[in-house]
């Protein structure tokens, strides 16, 4: 059995999952150059050809897909091993790698993040805020922060809490386009929201007679709910956003809560992580722990 460099594994992986050599090199804190050699290195050693490299894109050979799985597989095998022989030490120790909402991440996740830290001072966190749904085999992240609703499949889901949100615009647009009065009302105004692809979407709502969906477009939409506020405090229309990123703006009367006489669906808030047998002791706490700061807030 020939003998492998469980570095060279890694770095064929990395550069697997994430698509790229510069991307691998990142994520393991090396260089380009390294990576290329591991991994030519290991193409050599097996006498395959694992990858087909043109400048745009990296492709798997048939080879190189079955010997992927396999690798994967091992390398996450190894991950649960040491997982299991550490699980009944005091201190958690490793990296955890995660990654939120950017508005979420700097208000409500941040202020949370040193407390874990000092009970868990051994614990290595990288923390990514981006406004996109993160891929997180390719992005080599333990677990994604996400808010609305969940659509990934392959991942496991975690229900945190419900964080409520405010349907509200400033009171110069208010003035100018009119109070609206039920939520049918809202077809004939710019309502702003979350969404990269289209201009369009429904926002939800329940009244004495029940659960009312309304479709709403506007001139407007952003993956950025503080560019959303923004756009909503200089009268640009009216948004429905989770209440940690309004309750400034409303505190200062800057923002008026719209419909009132109604409640307005919450968004849920979600851990995911990717599918495994063996969950790491340092995922499982960080989930725990932010299940508890929002069942018992301080």
């Amino acid at each position: 059995m020939k003998q492998y460099d469980l570095i060279s594994l890694r770095s064929f992986v990395a550069v697997v999952n994430s698509g790229s050599f510069n991307k691998a090199a990142e994520q393991l804190e090396t260089s380009t150059a390294a990576i290329s050699r591991r991994v030519a290195s290991l193409e050599a050693e097996l006498g395959v050809r694992l990858l087909n490299r043109t400048t745009r894109r990296i492709d798997l050979t048939e080879s190189g897909r079955q010997y992927h799985a396999d690798v994967t597989a091992i390398l996450e095998a190894l991950e649960e091993a040491e997982e299991r022989i550490n699980c009944d030490r005091q201190a958690i120790s490793g990296s955890l790698r995660i990654a939120a909402p950017l508005s979420f991440g700097t208000q409500c996740l941040g202020p949370l993040l040193p407390p874990f830290l000092q009970r868990h001072p051994e614990l290595r966190l990288q923390v990514q805020l981006e406004d996109r749904f993160t891929d997180l085999i390719a992005d080599q992240v333990d677990l994604s922060i996400r808010i609305g609703s969940l659509t990934d499949s392959s991942y496991v889901a975690t229900h945190i809490t419900e964080l409520p949100r405010v349907v509200c615009a400033s009171p110069g647009y208010i003035k100018c386009m009119g109070m609206p009065r039920i939520p049918a009302d809202l077809k004939s105004h710019n309502c702003l929201h979350y969404n990269n692809v289209t201009l369009r979407e429904e926002w939800g709502f329940r009244g004495d007679n029940g659960a009312i969906s309304v479709e709403v477009g506007g001139t407007f939409c952003a993956n950025n709910g503080e560019l959303l506020r923004d756009a909503a405090l200089q009268g640009v229309g009216v948004i429905s956003l989770p209440q940690f990123i309004v309750q400034e703006a409303l505190d200062k009367a800057q923002l008026i809560p719209l419909l009132t006489a109604y409640t307005t669906a919450p968004m849920g808030l979600y851990v995911l992580r990717p599918t495994r047998s063996f969950t790491p002791a340092r995922i499982q706490l960080f989930i725990e722990y932010l299940k508890s700061a929002y069942t018992n807030p301080v």
